[in-house]
């Protein structure tokens, strides 16, 4: 099935930390942490931000941002403003690192700029050159440089799991 970016929805907060398997209450502090596991599909993990050191997993981190746990009630009222705003941090994680030996980086960065763009998020800088696309994160100023050019079907399967588990 082929989804349209603008239905794209961020999977949920877990309920338990990754590492310890504790419940997460309001207020905690966790940390969410998209991984690309060698051999298997990409999934994400939420992990106490106390029992981070804790936690080694097998492959790439292709993403992480922290965020405090809120009270389920607080939750369903601003849904829409924090699917967003975690579409923007995941972007944004993209740049920490920039290790990308199998290219999934460098698709998700050119996917989610689109969806950013769209919502104002990201204004373009120009034109395309070189294969890179300048924007400036609006809230921030910082500049980034996104790949561009034709994402092949493979592409778009290798990360489409990665999509699913941050926009369900």
């Amino acid at each position: 099935m082929t989804r349209d970016m603008t239905e794209w929805q961020v999977q949920p907060i877990s309920r338990r930390c990754a590492v310890s398997n504790d419940a997460l209450k309001p207020g905690d502090l966790v940390a969410c942490v998209v991984v690309k596991p060698v051999g298997a599909e990409i999934a994400r993990f939420d992990v106490l931000e106390s029992r981070l050191a804790e936690f080694s997993p097998a492959g790439i981190v292709l993403g992480r941002w922290s965020r405090q746990v809120k009270d389920r009630q607080d939750e369903d009222r601003d849904t829409r403003l924090r699917l967003l705003a975690t579409r923007e941090e995941f972007f944004l994680s993209l740049f920490a690192d920039e290790s990308d030996p199998e290219g999934d980086k460098a698709v998700l960065k050119q996917l989610l700029a689109l969806l950013l763009e769209r919502r104002r998020i990201l204004r373009p800088l120009g034109s395309p050159a070189a294969g890179f696309q300048r924007y400036r994160h609006t809230r921030t100023g910082d500049e980034y440089s996104v790949p561009t050019g034709d994402i092949s079907p493979e592409q778009v399967a290798r990360v489409q799991n990665a999509l699913e588990v941050l926009v369900a």
